[in-house]
């Protein structure tokens, strides 16, 4: 009871005896004398005149016992002690990161006793929740104490990109639709995420090096600022041209060899072989170790519907060759292989390319490397501090436009490079801090800019040196950034014509008209209050279930987690699967438990209960997914026996995924379609003999759509092909299935949203994937670099959703354990809710798989 929940015996017991009726009875001071919390705790809440101040003051008491008092020589950690070492630093640090903050410390003081959970003292679930949740108020506190939070630099240079908001957004953040050149505001580079970017490297950095904002003691006031302020606009305005103008995050296959563009350009364009860019110096041993099993895609390709498909990687075993885009036919061509300007006919360890803002210099595996030795989990092993200890920039290179962090890191591995290649220049005489500190002064009194320093900048920006022969003159589209930025009133030294992009008419689509409910299976009509066998589980109960998987974890992968094609290697892992179980059991969504059973450990039909539940799920999800080997859904919809509808991925067998709506009551979950967005399913397998993956964009890049001929194996897009209900385009159509139980439709991606996602943590709820916003990136499922877990979660969130909370279900599933039933009538209840009664046999057999290696009888 109370603002802290105080409770227990104990705890209302001391409230009692320090301020209660047992206090006054015994002759001590006693601010409630006639209250005796011992028989009647209640009054915490009902005390008609005194719980407004009870609430609080119980909370208080409680936190001088328990937290304020706490002090443990055996770990070394006072409270008092620690809170004057976080008031002496920044109260921020750490606190945005998955490093532990001293919020986090004290947390585990009043939830559990001690800073560090598990504590030895205590035996029940030894976890913190909601730890981002307090870390976010904690920001939210401090701000409203008017605490510092920021250096006095970073808050000024804030104060300048504010006031510019709008103009910022409408000159430097917008975008160019090549088909018919308007512009639009960017949708991977927004203001928000800049500005936050910026505090991270500003105020935090990495190894004592900050992005300048006019960090120095020596300078007055003014010109620290316009200093700062022209080394953001220096580095806005590469941004621009690299990466901003084309909305991109991914390197582009843009070079043409004979007359093509070859898909191995993934390798390196331009005489550049991306692999073989190796650190040197002081830097030697920080580059990536070459990994040729490594096999992803790009997310982002250029906004032409003509232009090649995103870079991807893969071994020779995936991809023996690879051939060219074939620009009329848009498709990629590998039937012969096709060599780059360095000669290569493969793609493998050819992960390398560029990514981010200055996505044209930052790559090969120098800049990863160094990317992940200084702000990644190298960082972490190593012992020194990381700003993503969890993101391995080697491993997953792609993680910077396809994770949960894909928001920052687009800006943070560009400012990485920034800080590292350009503000470190000092060479010859020639030091580019002080070259715009001298440059400020003549910026502060109307002086034209330096048009020989903005080219040697560029040098510097591309290849290291001011002494370059294709340096770019950017110095008119750095005076109106500046403008933008800060209102200077800049004189120009050539006419005022803009090679910027001006702000005119999007022409986008609108968003079309939303159509009645479909009745399709996101649509939830489960009851509110789920059957009693689906409650809380205790902590023993959850190691127990885990414990007996793990005990079956060769029986699991052999059985189960094996693709029907032996030779790939499953993308579902076992680790994976344990980790996400474990979590959603122990109730990491608020008000939902993955069922693996309940009441006391040695209830024998209650773990069999858990366990048929757990093989259930498994059994539905081979069905779907992990036979197939597959996190995005596939392309099966044929039409006329041998053609596929490209606009399948907007719903296939008649349905509408953009019109999947939830009920009336939860209609507030859905995720918005947005017309502009866009990406591509990931790809499977080698991507011969079968239909692309799904992908969805606007009308202005995809005008319409046609089908994949699978007799001819090849892709017709001359004239437009319906799907079932009559779609041509893919507009708005990116909300086809993903993850272990295919997530589909915006009713499911937005409750997934709500529940788990980045909706969740803004709105004050417990978020198991704080920073993936399923309804900005449902992709995210599949192409993250928590995607092994993500696409567990995702799936049991459904499950719990959809079946679980399906009475029929639950009276299957304790028929079933009770032998009054058999496996087909039980599968069958799952197959009619899920699955419109398709793939009843399979699914059967499945679950009589997963039974067997789970070690149930079906007795």
């Amino acid at each position: 009871r109370g603002a802290l929940h105080t409770k227990g015996t104990c705890h209302l017991g001391k409230v009692n005896y320090f301020m209660g009726k047992r206090a006054a009875d015994a002759g001590r001071p006693s601010r409630y004398a006639d209250i005796d919390f011992c028989t009647n705790p209640e009054a915490i809440c009902s005390d008609e005149t005194r719980t407004k101040e009870l609430r609080w003051s119980v909370a208080m008491f409680h936190w001088i016992n328990e937290v304020q008092s706490y002090n443990n020589d055996e770990l070394g950690w006072n409270y008092i002690d620690q809170l004057h070492a976080v008031m002496e630093g920044d109260l921020l640090n750490d606190l945005k990161f998955e490093q532990t903050h001293f919020v986090d410390e004290v947390s585990g003081i009043f939830d559990q006793g001690c800073p560090n959970p598990p504590c030895d003292t205590i035996d029940v679930m030894q976890r913190v929740y909601w730890s981002r949740e307090r870390k976010s108020n904690f920001r939210v506190a401090l701000e409203a104490l008017e605490l510092p939070l920021k250096s006095s630099y970073i808050r000024q240079i804030e104060e300048f990109l504010m006031k510019g908001k709008d103009t910022f957004e409408e000159v430097i953040l917008r975008s160019i639709n090549p088909t018919d050149q308007k512009t639009y505001q960017s949708y991977r580079y927004q203001f928000s995420d800049f500005m936050e970017s910026l505090r991270i490297m500003a105020d935090i950095g990495f190894d004592d090096t900050l992005f300048y904002v006019g960090q120095s003691e020596n300078v007055e006031e003014d010109l620290h600022v316009y200093s700062g302020m022209l080394n953001v606009g220096l580095f806005l305005s590469h941004a621009v041209l690299m990466s901003i103008r084309d909305d991109a995050c991914d390197e582009h296959n843009t070079q043409l060899v004979n007359g093509e563009f070859p898909v191995s350009n993934a390798c390196g364009q331009r005489g550049l072989s991306y692999q073989d860019m190796n650190c040197t110096g002081d830097d030697a041993s920080m580059a990536c170790p070459l990994d040729t099993d490594q096999s992803f895609s790009a997310v982002t390709r250029a906004l032409d519907y003509r232009a090649p498909q995103p870079f991807k990687c893969a071994p020779k075993s995936q991809f023996p060759i690879t051939g060219y885009w074939d620009e009329q036919r848009i498709e990629e061509n590998h039937r012969t292989a096709f060599a780059n300007q360095l000669g290569r006919t493969d793609v493998e360890g050819c992960c390398w390319w560029g990514r981010g803002v200055l996505r044209g210099v930052t790559r090969g595996r120098c800049f990863f490397g160094q990317l992940n030795y200084h702000i990644g989990a190298r960082a972490a092993r190593e012992g020194r501090p990381s700003l993503y200890p969890n993101v391995d920039f080697c491993k997953f290179p792609e993680a910077i436009c396809a994770s949960e962090f894909s928001n920052e890191l687009r800006w943070i591995s560009g400012m990485f490079h920034w800080i590292n290649a350009v503000q470190s220049y000092n060479k010859n005489g020639w030091n580019y801090i002080e070259k715009i500190k001298e440059l400020s002064i003549d910026i502060m009194v109307g002086g034209t800019l330096d048009t020989t320093f903005v080219m040697d900048v560029d040098c510097i920006v591309k290849t290291g040196s001011v002494d370059c022969k294709d340096a770019e003159d950017t110095t008119e589209m750095l005076s109106e950034i500046l403008m933008a930025l800060a209102n200077f009133n800049l004189p120009t030294s050539s006419p005022t014509a803009t090679s910027m992009p001006s702000e005119s008419p999007t022409n986008l689509p609108t968003v079309s008209p939303v159509l009645s409910p479909t009745g399709s299976p996101t649509t939830s009509s489960a009851p509110t209050g789920s059957p009693v066998i689906f409650s809380n589980p205790s902590r023993p109960v959850v190691d127990d279930a885990i414990r007996a998987i793990k005990e079956k974890q060769v029986e699991i992968e052999a059985k189960i987690l094996v693709p029907q094609n032996s030779d790939e290697q499953s993308i579902y892992s076992f680790d994976g699967f344990v980790e996400s179980l474990k979590v959603m059991a122990e109730g990491a969504v608020e008000g939902y438990y993955f069922y693996v059973g309940h009441g006391r450990t040695n209830n024998r039909v209650y773990q069999k209960r858990g366990l048929v539940n757990i093989a259930a799920f498994l059994s539905h999800t081979r069905t779907l997914t992990i036979g197939r080997n597959t996190c995005d859904e596939i392309n099966v919809d044929v039409l006329n026996q041998t053609q596929f509808p490209l606009s399948n991925s907007c719903g296939q067998f008649g349905e509408s995924y953009q019109d999947m709506r939830c009920d009336v009551g939860e209609t507030f979950m859905e995720c918005a379609p947005d017309p502009n967005m866009q990406m591509s399913a990931v790809v499977t397998g080698d991507g011969n003999g079968q239909p692309p993956p799904f992908f969805c964009g606007p009308k202005t890049y995809f005008p319409f759509t046609g089908y994949y001929d699978n007799g001819a194996a090849s892709i017709v897009n001359d004239i437009p092909f319906m799907n079932r209900v009559g779609r041509t385009d893919v507009q708005g159509c990116c909300w086809w299935g993903r993850g272990s139980a295919q997530a589909t439709g915006v009713c499911m991606y937005g409750k997934l949203n709500y529940h788990i996602g980045a909706r969740a943590g803004r709105e004050g709820r417990n978020a198991l994937f704080p920073n993936l916003d399923f309804c900005q990136n449902p992709q995210s499922i599949c192409s993250g670099s928590s995607s092994y877990t993500v696409m567990w979660a995702t799936g049991m969130f459904l499950w719990m959703e959809m079946i679980q909370s399906y009475e029929p279900y639950s009276d299957a599933l304790d028929r079933f354990v009770a032998g009054k039933i058999d496996a087909q009538y039980l599968t069958d209840v799952v197959s009619d809710r899920l699955d419109d009664g398709k793939n009843k046999q399979e699914r059967l057999a499945n679950f009589l798989a997963a039974l067997e290696a789970l070690g149930v009888s079906r007795k």
